[in-house]
């Protein structure tokens, strides 16, 4: 446990960010059509299932915008939520007659999108999504400025903070028949400091291994401890400090992060009498050279500079939906009937038999698909091309492609791999259109 005594003699390391960022956009003249466009393809989607008479979840259900895929989550506040498919953000589309008082794009960023891409990534990114029906304003709606500390605070309790605020929430978790703080609220929206044991809530998240690569590749280790802290800050509270758009949280954000550490401030007891800890002048003491670390070291020059082209990542989101294989049978079908071939249900039968059959295994199933499992989920596992039956060459292209613009593995390895599947694809006779130059 660190020793509270020597904070100031032994500073932990920090890492200065931003872990969450809501805003709107104002739509144009051109809304409407695209609104109607998305309800379109999500009842399209819907009837797919219903044809068949399948059940199927919300996540099940997928719109393409700008050539990019994005699942379904639900309605909710007048609102229909889609997730991108690789997890970058979270948007809202509503019908702008309704609910007037607001904009009619909601965007959400996920911490996905945030410690991969980075933030000025995703909004030249989202902003390229939406360009055709919305204008250049972006009211922000929340934002959390955080510092991730390498330390263990779980020594801090309540009574070391002096606020205005009234309202606090502590958990504290039981360890060695001791008690030791796992989470601190202190304030409620829309202006809240959340103090909590980030190894903790990360043992079940499916983004821990995402999170532990961004630590270590900004000096932190696995092995110590990592809190949190983060100021959850709302509109109401923002506009206090004339920050209304997503452009003037980030020429603003450093000096707002101080502001609220000195509205909330862990405070040194020590500096004052016994007598007066327990009394409104407790405020006197003098403010813990932790706090006043944190303080003076929130900087976003390294954050920002995470800044990924726009090109990689529109490639990696491509996906190959039924509406475009709809398209080549459509294509393929005109073309037998104008050779004088009879397309009829016997015609697709025979070439559902002929599916079937391309995928039956040449030797043991189980142990090839088990094997393929494995160099789909690690790059660095060798492949015999040679064993892969075309459709399995022409998926394990496309797995590649889709890792392409994943920031965490090799893509020089990715390209000769993909070059190499490509050559061999191409001496069969089955070239499939290349999306990436190489």
């Amino acid at each position: 446990m660190e020793d509270k005594n020597n904070i100031s003699t032994n500073l932990p390391n920090l890492i200065s960010g931003i872990d969450t960022l809501y805003y709107f956009y104002e739509s144009n003249d051109l809304y409407d059509d695209f609104f109607l466009n998305v309800l379109d393809q999500l009842e399209d989607s819907k009837g797919r299932f219903d044809k068949r008479d399948i059940s199927y979840s919300n996540n099940d259900l997928k719109v393409s915008i700008s050539n990019q895929v994005f699942e379904f989550n639900g309605k909710a506040q007048g609102f229909y939520w889609f997730t991108h498919l690789d997890n970058f953000l979270t948007v809202g589309f509503k019908d702008n007659l309704t609910n007037r008082g607001l904009n009619d794009i909601q965007i959400q960023f996920t911490a996905v999108g945030i410690y991969t891409l980075g933030i000025k990534a995703l909004l030249r990114y989202v902003n390229d999504l939406f360009k055709e029906v919305t204008t250049d304003y972006k009211p922000i709606t929340r934002v959390d400025l955080n510092m991730f500390i390498q330390s263990d605070l779980s020594w801090l309790d309540k009574d070391m903070f002096v606020s205005r605020k009234r309202k606090y929430t502590t958990h504290l978790k039981e360890v060695s028949s001791k008690y030791r703080l796992q989470t601190l609220y202190i304030g409620k929206e829309p202006f809240l400091l959340r103090l909590y044991d980030k190894k903790e809530e990360l043992k079940n998240s499916k983004k821990n291994e995402l999170m532990y690569e961004y630590f270590l590749n900004n000096g932190f280790t696995k092995e110590d401890d990592i809190f949190n802290l983060e100021f959850e800050l709302h509109r109401k509270y923002l506009k206090t400090y004339n920050i209304d758009t997503v452009e003037n949280l980030l020429g603003h954000a450093e000096k707002l992060f101080k502001e609220s550490m000195n509205a909330i401030r862990l405070v040194d007891l020590s500096t004052i009498s016994e007598n007066a800890v327990n009394t409104m002048n407790r405020y006197k003491a003098e403010t813990h050279p932790l706090w006043q670390h944190i303080s003076d070291s929130y900087k976003l020059k390294d954050f920002l500079a995470v800044d990924m082209p726009l090109e990689r990542l529109k490639r990696k989101n491509y996906s190959y939906t039924i509406e475009d294989a709809m398209k080549e049978h459509v294509a393929l079908a005109r073309k037998f009937y104008v050779h004088g071939g009879l397309v009829d249900e016997q015609f697709y039968d025979e070439i559902q038999e002929a599916f079937e059959k391309s995928l039956e295994p040449k030797y043991d199933y189980f142990q090839k698909s088990v094997k393929l499992q494995t160099v789909y989920e690690d790059i660095n596992e060798p492949i015999d091309l040679k064993e892969l039956n075309d459709l399995e060459l022409e998926k394990y292209v496309k797995t590649l492609e889709l890792k392409m613009t994943n920031p965490d593995l090799d893509i020089q390895l990715l390209i000769k791999k993909h070059q190499l599947a490509f050559i061999e694809l191409e001496h069969r006779g089955k070239p499939v259109q290349q999306e990436f130059p190489f």
